[in-house]
Formats: C-alpha cells, structure tokens, sequence
C-alpha cells in the first residue's frame, strides 16, 4: 500500500491510497486491509508545496507504522 499526500494553492492536505494501480480515496479501513495482506507500507509519495519538516514527519509515520507491524508480525509468529 501506498500513500498520495498532495497540497492545493490554499494549502489544503489530500491523502490518497494507491491500491492495484489506481488512486483512490484514503479509507482507514482499505489502510487496514492492505497492511494485514502485504505486512507493509511503501514510502508514500509526498507533492510539491510540502516543508521538508512536513515530509520528514510523513516519512516518519510510514517507517513507525512499517516497525510496528514488523514487531507485531515477529510476536505474533512466535510459538
């Protein structure tokens, strides 16, 4: 799964979700489905008009998200 974060001309923040190669609109509960089938989130793709502060934080998000599923799949597998 991959996230589409995009920023208009009045700085209003859009979040899609690329799901089978089309974007769609950002639904928890696909976000949810598509972690627990691929165990994973890519690096989210992150428009023009974002500070560097912004993306770092969204980049920081999707790597927290990717550590814990990590730490709950490895406890999960555990006998």
């Amino acid at each position: 799964m991959k996230l589409i974060f995009k920023k208009d001309k009045e700085s209003q923040i859009s979040v899609f979700q690329l799901l089978d190669g089309q974007e769609q609109e950002f639904s928890y509960v696909d976000m949810i489905k598509a972690l627990i089938k691929s165990k994973q989130m890519e690096t989210p793709e992150i428009s023009e008009g974002f500070s560097d502060a912004e993306a770092k934080s969204i980049n920081s998000m999707v790597t927290f998200i990717n550590k814990e599923i990590s730490l709950t799949d490895a406890t999960e597998s555990k006998p």
